[in-house]
């Protein structure tokens, strides 16, 4: 048998305690921050590779 220790059963404690999370608005501000970049390097990595192929 358990003490209770460490199992979850007590109340939450800690940092974001009682939060349900991020929310949808800043996930998706944060993925754009990110991916807009993102696609925008990988296209102009893609247009300058296909010029060393085709000359």
């Amino acid at each position: 048998m358990s003490t209770g220790a460490g199992t979850g059963t007590g109340p939450a404690t800690g940092p974001g305690a009682g939060r349900s999370g991020p929310s949808t608005a800043r996930v998706a501000l944060g993925w754009t921050l990110v991916g807009v970049p993102l696609a925008y390097g990988v296209v102009e990595t893609v247009l300058r590779a296909s010029k060393l192929f085709t000359g």
